[in-house]
């Protein structure tokens, strides 16, 4: 999720399921956008049409065939 704040600053916060969020202290879209990627988060595109934001973590394990299909499911770990 995308959230402008009153300060008009925008936040990212993770669409997996840890829910990080990244503080940019940006005003500009573009330039908060362009930071959150060079911190390792990615924005794809979701089937509704909206964006969805990972942070690094959550990347790795998201399945990106599967939310094609409007799915959200996350990879499981040889741990779990």
């Amino acid at each position: 999720m995308i959230a402008q704040q009153a300060d008009k600053k925008y936040n990212f916060e993770c669409d997996g399921l840890c829910g990080e969020v990244i503080y940019t202290e940006i005003k500009s879209f573009v330039q908060a956008r362009n930071l959150s990627q060079v911190e390792g988060w990615e924005h794809r595109r979701s089937p509704s049409g909206g964006w969805l934001n990972y942070c690094p973590r959550c990347r790795e394990e998201s399945d990106p065939t599967a939310e094609l299909a409007g799915l959200h499911f996350f990879k499981r770990s040889e741990s779990d």
